[in-house]
């Protein structure tokens, strides 16, 4: 069966001549987050990989996923020594999955979250992640101004974001893209200086928050230039509106470990 691999090191897919080299990349996963993945084709009873990281010392975790027609399932174990993953490597490689009965089904972390007109919001239709952060009921408004997708900018927002993701050349690292394109000053709120304007700054910084926490939403993370561009937006909103909400909006976002580019 073709196999090939790719690691932390070789990042480019390389074809796979025998086991002694996988069972060598593997024993050179020694680092936190050194990584190796076994692509196969044609599938091993569906599933068409099978990968491994290196998450605590002498630990991995592994990951597996199936492919059906229009539709996936991906499986997960965590606390796994290096002789147990060489153990699931090898029967992988010799055509046998693992007793998934074992694994956790993560599926439900890996599908994105769009708004569905007719079902809403709430937490059974965001991404699960989303709900361990963001308690509050506001959240999950479509009719609360001073929510992430309660107000007209918000709202309209998140629709346009979500458009945006589920373009073919686009993805979550493109959204500092999207946001640079809304052009708001910056600089410190007068209000004798800028109240003349104060509705076009809100609507902006709105759209930008929202941005942010669609990013979340549908994603289950958010990236690190995008976190500090909603949390800079919720600040100005917070400054001239002081609301609870946006306090505990800034709050709640400055617990998340955003992603960087590149991981």
């Amino acid at each position: 069966m073709p196999f090939s691999i790719i690691t932390n090191r070789i990042e480019k897919e390389t074809k796979l001549k025998n086991f002694d080299t996988l069972e060598s990349e593997i024993n050179n996963c020694k680092n936190i987050d050194d990584f190796i993945i076994l692509n196969n084709d044609p599938t091993i009873d569906k599933a068409i990989y099978l990968q491994a990281i290196v998450t605590d010392k002498e630990k991995f975790t592994l990951e597996i996923r199936l492919e059906y027609d229009n539709d996936f399932s991906q499986y997960g174990i965590e606390k796994v020594t290096k002789t147990e993953c060489l153990h699931i490597f090898r029967q992988y490689y010799e055509g046998n999955l693992p007793d998934l009965n074992q694994w956790e089904n993560i599926t439900k972390y890996l599908l994105e979250y769009y708004y569905d007109t007719e079902i809403g919001l709430n937490q059974e239709t965001v991404h699960p992640s989303f709900n361990d952060y963001f308690k509050s009921d506001f959240y999950f408004s479509v009719s609360d101004f001073y929510s992430p997708f309660g107000n007209d900018a918000g709202f309209d927002a998140m629709i346009e974001t979500e458009k945006f993701l589920q373009e073919d050349d686009s993805n979550n690292f493109h959204l500092i893209q999207f946001i640079n394109e809304i052009k708001v000053e910056s600089y410190d709120y007068n209000e004798n200086k800028d109240n003349e304007n104060l509705h076009f700054l809100v609507y902006d910084h709105n759209t930008i928050a929202s941005i942010g926490f669609t990013n979340l939403k549908v994603n289950g993370f958010i990236m690190e230039d995008v976190k500090e561009k909603a949390l800079a937006s919720l600040n100005f909103l917070n400054q001239v509106q002081n609301h609870e909400n946006y306090q505990i909006m800034i709050s709640d976002l400055n617990k998340i470990e955003a992603q960087t580019y590149g991981l």
